[in-house]
């Protein structure tokens, strides 16, 4: 019989006031790896992965031999925390620095949790009034697992109103496994940051090559919010 283990957690601001309001996410990834994991409820049902966060909390079964995950979480502030090797099985409070206006967002990607070709909406969103900064800021990507020939692009969710799939990161390769910086896309033509609220568009996408079969890592998003 399968054994399933709880893990959960709430988030805290600076001063240990629960951060109770709505929106936020969490992505749960194997540890060490950006693919996500397999997440249930308490009866074993499977969840969505990423999973909506409730009152800035949430909470999922994984089974028993997931002995710890990495959390790549968004607040419903719209800040950005990342908690790697997180061991499963247990209650955590999370602390959020809402003073802090300089948020990187750590946006796993892999092949084998989207299609190949197709537009993929993360669930992260880039928050109102912020400040996308472009690739002389550090936007780009961390290439864990190498897909030779083959390349990403990231920006705001087509289907949306003044969306681009391109718009943070044109065509970039995920030939090597290394830290790249990303090509420029249409929302930082100038170099100018992308202002979040100069399009309808907030949700964060990626697109992987038609042949992509190995690809995996992380978009980073440099974002200063107001």
């Amino acid at each position: 019989m399968t054994q399933y283990v709880k893990t959960s957690f709430q988030l805290k601001d600076q001063n240990g006031q629960a951060l109770s309001g709505t929106g936020g996410q969490v992505y749960v990834a194997a540890a060490g790896d950006a693919a996500k994991v397999a997440i249930y409820d308490k009866d074993g049902v499977a969840l969505t992965n990423a999973r909506a966060l409730t009152a800035g909390g949430v909470q999922f079964h994984t089974v028993s031999t997931v002995t710890s995950v990495d959390l790549y979480i968004q607040a419903p502030g719209g800040q950005f925390l990342t908690k790697l090797a997180v061991p499963t099985g247990a209650y955590y409070d999370l602390v959020v620095d809402t003073s802090n206006k300089h948020q990187l967002f750590v946006i796993p990607f892999a092949i084998g949790d989207t299609t190949a070709a197709t537009e993929t909406d993360t669930g992260f969103n880039v928050p109102t009034s912020s400040q996308v900064l472009g690739r002389l800021s550090g936007c780009g990507l961390r290439v864990t697992t190498a897909d030779a020939g083959q390349t990403i692009v990231v920006g705001l969710l087509s289907t949306e109103s003044g969306g681009s799939a391109n718009g943070f990161i044109t065509a970039t390769s995920t030939t090597s496994a290394v830290q790249l910086i990303g090509a420029n896309g249409a929302f930082f033509s100038t170099n100018a940051p992308h202002l979040a609220d100069a399009v309808v568009a907030k949700s964060i996408s990626y697109t992987l090559d038609a042949s992509t079969n190995t690809a995996e890592g992380f978009i980073l998003l440099p974002v200063v919010m107001e």
